[in-house]
């Protein structure tokens, strides 16, 4: 399949926007996000001995790494995920982790991350140069325990009206205390492209006394800027 004109612009169109450095980064294991290993861009960088025992705790099969903008910012928070599966070039955990924690200290701009990955991970330009493919709503570390909301599917044509009508009927998605609520825009959850599953997430909430309440018109900007 031919890259996608309007996606192929998209790494351009995200490096305008994200103009901080990330925050918080964190590693998970075989998407269990409730045991992420969560490090604070204010916090010494873990040495080689801390990663070794993180990485050899117990047995896994794919690596995840977030890196989260402005995480206490509901409105412009950000999250990038990206998968070392084995559809990544490299496939040792250890050496992946180094690198994204070079990428994470020593951060330039999101186009130096990003091409950091394709170039070390991946193994040629491939991060943001085809389509979305999904779109699932669900809570930030809770991904899998709160059961998503899964709002669209490549192919489909975009339904607002029917994706506020598939949260409303969530009504601890719609409002909750776990953890603040984001989109999730996945590619290449189908396998068909050479590199590895990777996501970004959006804000599409607002903190409300002690509990995050889904903000349909952040989630609908999102979702026509990213798929319409």
């Amino acid at each position: 399949m031919d890259i996608d004109k309007k996606n192929d612009q998209l790494k351009d169109e995200l490096a305008k926007i994200i103009v901080s450095r990330p925050d918080i980064l964190q590693f998970a294991k075989d998407r269990k996000y409730e045991e992420a290993w969560t490090i604070l861009l204010d916090q010494a960088r873990p040495t080689a001995k801390e990663i070794s025992e993180y990485l050899s705790k117990e047995k896994f099969g794919i690596l995840i790494v977030e890196y989260i903008w402005n995480s206490n910012d509901d409105d412009n928070r950000f999250v990038l995920t990206i998968f070392l599966d084995k559809k990544c070039k490299l496939q040792d955990p250890k050496i992946f982790a180094e690198i994204c924690l070079n990428n994470f200290y020593q951060y330039k701009d999101f186009t130096s991350l990003t091409d950091s990955f394709d170039h070390e991970v991946v193994g040629h330009p491939y991060l943001f140069k085809y389509k979305v493919e999904a779109v699932i709503l669900s809570i930030m570390n809770f991904w899998l325990s709160a059961i998503p909301v899964e709002l669209w599917e490549g192919g489909e044509n975009l339904n607002l009206e029917s994706i506020r009508n598939m949260i409303n009927a969530r009504p601890t998605i719609r409002s909750t205390r776990l953890n603040y609520q984001a989109l999730l825009f996945r590619f290449n959850v189908s396998g068909e492209f050479n590199g590895p599953v990777y996501g970004i997430h959006t804000p599409c909430c607002d903190k409300e006394n002690s509990e995050w309440v889904i903000n349909f018109e952040k989630l609908e900007k999102y979702l026509r800027l990213l798929l319409d």
